[in-house]
């Protein structure tokens, strides 16, 4: 197969679609009916094309999750960072476990 795009490929299956419809009769006076591999091209395009929905609806499903987890550890992160700054706060910049916490954020 060659290394065509997917909207090539989609296309180019239309296209013999649609010029076979146009030339069914010259086919038919040939001895052959092109109806039934017309059906199943017509079958397997529009499966592929829910497939292609599906991708992108998953894709953008995809997308927004990692923008989520991305909100939530920002906020998760941010609240560290608030609650290591009460400790230091608290007990000191040189107190040992405010140090620890320092080099955490390296």
């Amino acid at each position: 197969m060659s290394k065509m795009t997917e909207a090539k490929k989609r296309d180019f299956v239309t296209q013999i679609i649609t010029l076979v419809e146009e030339n069914q009769e010259e086919l038919t006076d040939k001895g052959f009916d092109p109806a039934e591999r017309v059906d199943e091209l017509k079958v397997k395009k529009t499966t592929a094309d829910t497939a292609e929905i599906e991708q992108q609806e998953a894709a953008a499903r995809a997308k927004e999750a990692t923008a989520q987890a991305n909100r939530t550890l920002d906020d998760a992160y941010n609240d560290a960072s608030d609650f290591a700054d009460l400790i230091s706060g608290l007990l000191g910049k040189d107190d040992e476990l405010v140090k620890k916490m320092r080099k955490f954020r390296k």
